[in-house]
């Protein structure tokens, strides 16, 4: 049908009409949207006039579009949840033009879960960014059995998805649940978020690739699972803070993890998993750059391949290679450093202090079956009880460069000692400090041309270089926390806030470096 100039005439008077925003033809189409528990969805979308339902909003947005919340509670019942299924009525974003779904004002807008629905739910998305939310599910017994009923946040799927400046705390501990799992997916970033009240693994990546975890922050607060949810649970906190799991090129870069079992682990398939085919991608190329851990039961790092027994262990979704634990720090764990038959493992410039033993290289029950080799440099194990360096069962290994100072009445420094450990250093100075040296140390010319022994955590990383940028506040050593609420980590006792202080950054006897790096 042809139309006259009668007709543009008309629409040129009326306007048009795009969605529920009413735009005159010639001006810029809007690109900012709002929602809020107390809004309407026949509302334009305007701050004015903000939308109600999570369903409606999302199915609005178009590449390049921001969803801002507004401050209150949004819950299953009134607004429904951030649930995503991208494909199905919902948009992906694209490169360049990402979907930006953020808080107006940092972690004041609360997605509320009700023990069984998932506050913040991505399926098959790609190019999507979320921030600022506050996020937080309920202890409900009643819910339908299942792993990830109550879980806080999950990403399934898709790839290049970015979650920034996140507050998650309180999954189910009636079932097995997380704070937030990535499974599936490809590109996926989780930066500068706080997660608290965790009783199972806080995050975790699954059959995923090129994962990044960067300077996230962790306190299980002793979180138990209620009637042994999941077998392993330790009665008195939360597992792990991290865990990577049958993935590959996964990323963590300066997290700081408290009061956990384990701290940050890398694992192959366990056995009982749900899954029966091989990843398409090998479960390699783990990097860890930068990490801290204090007060872990186990271990502040393990690395573990997972065989269940098979000898030969020839199933590469079992099999973890060629990690890289570098410039990491822990302190009070039963080992630092934990290595279980996981071929190609590095571990550098790692100062642990505080633990029974140090670097662990050895083979377990389940998996005698697999010949491995690893090793360990310019590392520094501190007030240790048991054995600072031990490798067992390991085909070829080797200590260069490493120090084992203040040990125990019984304690070893290296079992075995032989030709393998190079070049082992027994001073230390007095040192105390945790996450670099301090600036008198002999240590820090005690590799050489190497230079330092032991981690040096103060500036930041990026995509596993050191930047120039200072990782702790220069003026207080503060850790880059996120906006405070009250309630939830405002007592700096057992936050994010009041981490530096119990890693003695910047205290008097641990002064910042002056912007030095190792």
């Amino acid at each position: 049908m042809r139309m006259g100039p009668a007709w543009f005439s008309a629409l040129l008077a009326l306007g048009c009409e795009l969605g529920a925003v009413d735009v005159p033809i010639g001006a810029d189409l809007p690109s900012t949207f709002y929602i809020s528990p107390h809004g309407s969805d026949d509302n334009s979308g305007t701050r004015a006039l903000p939308w109600r339902t999570f369903a409606h909003a999302t199915a609005q947005l178009e590449p390049g579009h921001t969803l801002l919340l507004l401050d209150g509670d949004y819950e299953p019942r009134s607004t429904g949840l951030l649930q995503v299924n991208c494909g199905d009525g919902v948009r992906s974003g694209r490169a360049g033009r990402p979907i930006l779904v953020r808080a107006e004002s940092e972690r004041r807008a609360l997605l509320h879960g009700d023990g069984a629905r998932v506050p913040l739910e991505l399926r098959g998305c790609e190019h999507w960014v979320v921030e600022g939310l506050t996020l937080m599910n309920e202890h409900v017994d009643s819910v339908e059995p299942g792993t990830d009923v109550g879980t806080v946040a999950m990403v399934q799927g898709g790839k290049d998805v970015a979650l920034r400046r996140l507050l998650l705390l309180r999954p189910n501990h009636h079932r097995h649940t997380h704070l937030l799992r990535v499974l599936e997916a490809d590109h996926v970033l989780v930066e500068e978020c706080e997660a608290y009240d965790f009783h199972h693994n806080a995050f975790e990546a699954v059959r995923s690739r090129f994962v990044t975890f960067r300077r996230n922050y962790f306190h299980s607060r002793y979180a138990e699972s209620a009637e042994g949810t999941v077998g392993t649970d330790d009665p008195t906190r939360g597992e792990v803070a991290i865990q990577i799991e049958e993935s590959s090129s996964a990323v963590l870069e300066n997290n700081v993890a408290e009061v956990v079992g384990t701290g940050f682990s890398v694992v192959g398939r366990p056995s009982g998993s749900p899954y029966t085919d091989a990843p398409p991608y090998p479960v390699s190329g783990a990097r860890l750059f930068g990490n801290v851990v204090r007060d872990a039961l186990a271990a502040g790092f393990k690395i573990e391949t997972r065989c269940g027994d098979a000898a030969p262990c020839e199933a590469p979704e079992r099999i973890v290679t060629d990690t890289l634990v570098v410039d990491g720090a822990v302190e009070e764990a039963a080992v630092g450093v934990a290595v279980d038959a996981a071929p190609g493992t590095r571990v550098d410039n790692v100062t642990l202090a505080r633990v029974a033993d140090g670097v662990e290289l050895s083979r377990g029950a389940g998996n005698q079956g697999l010949e491995f080799s690893a090793s360990a440099s310019r590392a520094l194990v501190r007030g240790f009880s048991g054995v600072a360096f031990g490798a067992s069962g390991v085909a070829d290994w080797s200590f260069e460069h490493c120090a084992a100072v203040d040990p125990g009445t019984e304690a070893v420094s290296f079992a075995p000692r032989d030709s393998r450990v190079l070049q082992p250093l027994s001073e230390a100075g007095g040192d105390d400090c945790l996450v670099y040296l301090h600036r008198d140390s002999p240590l820090r010319r005690a590799a050489g041309a190497d230079g330092y022994v032991g981690a040096s955590i103060i500036l930041r990383y990026l995509n596993g270089a050191v930047t120039d940028v200072p990782l702790w506040e220069p003026a207080t050593g503060a850790f880059p926390c996120g906006a405070v609420v009250a309630g939830i980590n405002d007592d700096p006792g057992q936050s994010c806030r009041g981490v530096h202080e119990r890693l003695r950054v910047g205290s008097t006897g641990c002064p910042l470096p002056d912007g030095e790096s190792r």
